[in-house]
C-alpha cells in the first residue's frame, strides 16, 4: 500500500473548548471521487488529514514514509502549505508533492517554475485529474506536470465525501469535543464573470447541479453528525428556486427535529429577487440566517462596467431592502474599495446612494484583493494599480505562520490620499449610521426634508466630525492607522481581523462618552433642521428618537 497524506489546513476559531474547526470538505471530495476507482482504493491509503495549522514539526514526526502527499491551496492557507511541502521534500526527497486548488496558476506551469519541490499541480476540478495522477504513480509510469482533464465533472454521479467515504466521519471520531463548521455543495459554476473574482475562471460559467437527493442525504449526514455551521458554497443560491428551497426545507426540519445546523451562511444568487428573499425569510423564522448579501463592489456605472458587475436596478434593490426590513431579514452590502474607474468621489455617492435606499444596518467595505486566477489580475498595469503585498498572522491559531495578501492602495483614479480618505468614509457612515448615532436624525432629514445622504454626511462629517475634539482625534487615529498599515508597516496597526480590515473599533470609545457624542449631534441637528422644521416639538421628538435608537 502506498501512504498517502492530505492537507487542507484552515483557520480555527474560538477559543477553549469552544474552538471551532473546518471539515476539510474539498480534499475530501477529490478523494471520495479516487476511492471510487476499486484499483486505487486497493493499493492507496489515507494515514492522516491534516486540516489544523498545527507546528510543522510535529507533523513531520507523525509522517510514516509518505509516498504521497496533496495539498489543497486556498489564499488563506497557501504560505503554510508551501512551508510545509518543502519541510517534507526535504526529509523525504522521494515523496511525490501535489497541489491543487485556486491558488494555483490556471495554466499550472508557473506555479511549477515558482515552486521547485511541487512535483505535480491539478488545475480545475480535481475529482477525475486526481484519478489519473494516482493512476500514474501506481503503475510507474512519468507524471505529467499539469493534470487537466476533464474541464468538468459530472457531478451528477460524483461520489459524496460525506456519504461515499469515511474520510471526515473519522476525522469527526479522532476529535471528540470540536465544534465543526461543514461547506455543502449543490450545484457548481457560476455565470457572473466578475473580474475581481476567480470563481467564474474556476468553476467555468456554466452551472452544474448536484444529485438533490444526494444533497438532502448529506444534510442529514452533516445534521446527525452534530455539525453546527455550514457554508453553502454555491456561488449563486437560490437560481434555482425549487431545488433550492427543498434544501433550505431539509435544513429547518434537520434544526427542528435533531438540533443542527444551527447556523447557515449561503453565497445567495447575485441578482437577488422576491423568490430569493422566501427563501431567506423561511431560514430567518427558523433562526438559521447569517445574513442575505445584497452586494453591489460600486454604485459607478464604469466601475461596474469593467469589472463585469450587473447590479440590480435601483428600484428593485429598494424593494429588496424594503422586503427585508419589513420581514426582519437581517442582510448586508458589501462594497469593494479600490477597483478600476472608482473615484474618492463616486464612492462617497455610491456609499450614501445605497443607504439612501434602504441599506441602514449592516455595510461591509472590502480592499480590492488581486487574486491569481482573476482576470482583474492582468489588468493592473493598464489601471496603474499599486499593490500593497504583505503577510499577515492571524490570532489564536496553532502556529504563527503568516499569509499572504495583495491589496491595491492607489489606481490611475484614486490616490494614495484619496484611497484613505475613502476608507474613512466608510469609517463614517457604518460608526454613525449603521450603528444608529445618526440614523434617525439622517433618514428623517432625507425623507421628509429632501436633503440627501450625500449632503447630509458631507454636512455632518464637515460641522460635527471637525469641529469636535473627540471625534476628530478619533477620525485622525483610525486614518492614521490606515495609514501606517497601507503605507509604512502591515504589522503596526492592529486593524486586521479574519483577513478584514476593520474600521469600527471606535464604538466603544463612543460608548464610553455617549452623553458628550449625542449632545453634538444634538446640537448638529439642531443647526442643520431648524430652519426646516418649524415645530420644535417635532425636533425634540427627533432626537429623542434618534437618542434612543443608538445602539448601546
Amino acid at each position: 500500500m502506498l501512504n498517502v497524506y492530505l492537507f487542507q489546513v484552515n483557520y480555527q476559531a474560538g477559543l477553549g473548548k469552544y474552538i471551532s474547526q473546518w471539515l476539510p470538505y474539498s480534499i475530501a471530495c477529490v478523494w471520495a471521487a479516487a476511492e471510487a476507482n476499486s484499483e486505487i482504493k486497493e493499493n492507496f491509503q489515507v494515514n492522516e488529514v491534516i486540516f489544523k495549522r498545527e507546528p510543522f514539526d510535529d507533523i513531520l514526526a507523525r509522517l510514516d514514509n509518505p509516498n504521497l502527499c496533496m495539498f489543497s491551496n486556498y489564499i488563506w492557507n497557501e504560505n503554510y502549505n508551501q512551508l510545509m511541502a518543502e519541510c517534507i521534500k526535504a526529509q523525504y526527497p522521494d515523496c511525490i508533492i501535489v497541489f491543487g486548488g485556486p491558488q494555483v496558476n490556471e495554466d499550472g506551469y508557473a506555479f511549477l517554475e515558482e515552486n521547485t519541490f511541487v512535483d505535480a499541480v491539478v488545475v480545475n476540478e480535481g475529482e477525475v485529474s486526481t484519478q489519473s495522477l494516482l493512476l500514474d504513480i501506481l503503475h510507474n509510469r512519468p507524471l505529467e506536470k499539469v493534470y487537466n482533464k476533464p474541464p468538468r465533472v459530472d457531478l451528477f454521479n460524483k461520489p459524496s465525501p460525506y456519504l461515499d467515504s469515511k474520510l471526515l466521519e473519522k476525522i469527526i471520531q479522532d476529535n471528540p469535543g470540536t465544534k465543526w463548521a461543514t461547506t455543502l455543495e449543490t450545484n457548481r459554476g457560476c455565470p457572473f464573470k466578475c473580474s475581481f473574482c476567480d470563481w467564474g475562471s474556476l468553476t467555468q460559467s456554466k452551472i452544474t447541479k448536484f444529485d438533490i437527493d444526494t444533497v438532502l442525504k448529506e444534510i442529514d449526514w452533516i445534521a446527525k453528525h452534530g455539525i453546527d455551521y455550514i457554508y453553502i458554497a454555491d456561488a449563486n443560491f437560490g437560481i434555482f428556486y425549487d431545488r433550492d428551497r427543498a434544501v433550505i426545507e431539509r435544513l429547518i426540519k434537520n434544526k427542528e427535529n435533531v438540533g443542527n445546523p444551527q447556523s447557515v451562511n449561503i453565497t445567495w444568487y447575485k441578482n437577488s429577487s422576491e423568490q430569493v428573499l422566501e427563501l431567506a425569510i423561511m431560514l430567518h423564522n427558523a433562526n438559521l440566517n447569517r445574513g442575505l448579501t445584497l452586494s453591489v463592489q460600486s454604485m459607478n456605472p464604469a466601475t461596474l462596467e469593467n469589472i463585469q458587475r450587473k447590479n440590480m436596478e435601483s428600484s428593485n434593490l429598494e424593494k429588496m431592502y424594503s422586503i427585508c426590513n419589513d420581514n426582519n431579514v437581517e442582510f448586508y452590502t458589501e462594497f469593494i474599495l479600490g477597483l478600476p474607474y472608482e473615484t474618492k468621489d463616486s464612492w462617497r455617492k455610491g456609499i450614501c446612494d445605497a443607504v439612501e435606499l434602504g441599506c441602514h444596518s449592516a455595510l461591509e467595505i472590502f480592499p480590492t484583493e488581486i487574486l491569481r486566477n482573476s482576470d482583474l489580475a492582468k489588468q493592473v498595469n493598464e489601471h496603474d494599480m499599486e499593490i500593497f503585498k504583505f503577510e499577515t498572522v492571524e490570532p489564536r491559531q496553532l502556529t504563527a505562520i503568516p499569509e499572504r495578501h495583495n491589496f491595491v492602495v492607489s489606481t490611475k483614479y484614486m490616490s494614495r490620499d484619496d484611497l484613505l480618505d475613502s476608507w474613512m468614509w466608510g469609517w463614517l457612515i457604518i460608526n454613525f449610521h449603521a450603528y444608529g448615532w445618526t440614523q434617525m436624525i439622517t433618514r428623517f432629514a432625507n425623507k421628509y426634508v429632501g436633503i440627501s445622504m450625500l449632503e447630509l454626511y458631507e454636512n455632518f462629517f464637515e460641522n460635527c466630525i471637525k469641529k469636535d475634539e473627540l471625534m476628530w482625534n478619533l477620525y485622525k487615529t483610525q486614518r492614521n492607522e490606515l495609514e501606517t498599515f497601507f503605507f509604512h508597516d502591515a504589522n503596526a496597526a492592529n486593524i486586521m481581523q479574519n483577513d478584514d480590515v476593520v474600521v469600527y473599533r471606535h464604538q466603544m470609545e463612543w460608548q464610553y462618552n455617549r452623553s458628550h457624542v449625542q449632545q453634538k449631534i444634538n446640537i448638529w441637528a439642531i443647526s442643520l433642521l431648524s430652519n426646516n422644521i418649524q415645530s420644535s416639538t417635532l425636533l425634540e421628538n427627533l432626537l429623542c428618537v434618534n437618542n434612543s435608537f443608538t445602539v448601546n
